[in-house]
């Protein structure tokens, strides 16, 4: 029904980092940490795989995984790849939690975005089609933002798991049934 397009956590090591030492302590396919652009050390521990994004303050964030598995093995290899730069131990408790998932889906129809922006409620609807092709629906309900596009195709972002987010997107189809059946 939906499929997870980006899960992003994150967590706190604890300790306060040479970002700059960091990175260049670093052997990895990718790091950047450009100061005079953004605070932030960005690794990938391999190529093309999740973004890291380090903090001096010892907080980071991992984005990009296509599964919550991903996520938390991209948290553990990134623990280990601390560790052995005597950093933080490798069992740090870092309280490494998911933040957001971000999932599409699919509705079976095309979809009139003028008239499904009235029948959805003008109060929890964005929808100006000059600035933006989609639809942004925020149901009082439900712990995520859905973009919707006129060829049925649905982005749920904001949630925190992928329970939410289906949720979500089932009060969708039934008021894009219900608005159908009018």
């Amino acid at each position: 029904m939906i499929s997870i397009a980006n899960a992003v956590g994150s967590g706190d090591l604890g300790v306060e980092l040479d970002v700059a030492e960091v990175e260049s302590d670093l052997d990895l396919p990718y790091t950047e940490y450009d100061p005079s652009n953004y605070h932030g050390l960005y690794l990938r521990l391999v190529e093309g795989g999740p973004l890291i994004t380090v903090y001096r303050s010892g907080k980071y964030i991992i984005s990009g995984c296509s599964t919550f598995e991903q996520l938390y093995e991209t948290n553990d290899a990134f623990l280990t790849t601390l560790s052995e730069l005597n950093i933080v131990d490798a069992e740090t408790e870092t309280g490494f939690t998911v933040q957001n998932v971000v999932c599409t889906a699919q509705l079976d129809d095309p979809v009139d975005l003028n008239t499904l922006s009235i029948a959805l409620g003008l109060e929890s609807v964005e929808y100006e089609p000059e600035q933006f092709p989609g639809l942004i629906y925020r149901p009082a309900d439900h712990p995520a933002v859905l973009l919707v596009f006129a060829n049925g195709k649905i982005v749920i972002t904001g949630a925190s798991d992928v329970d939410a987010a289906e949720d979500a997107f089932k009060h969708l189809q039934e008021q894009v049934t219900a608005y159908l059946e009018k």
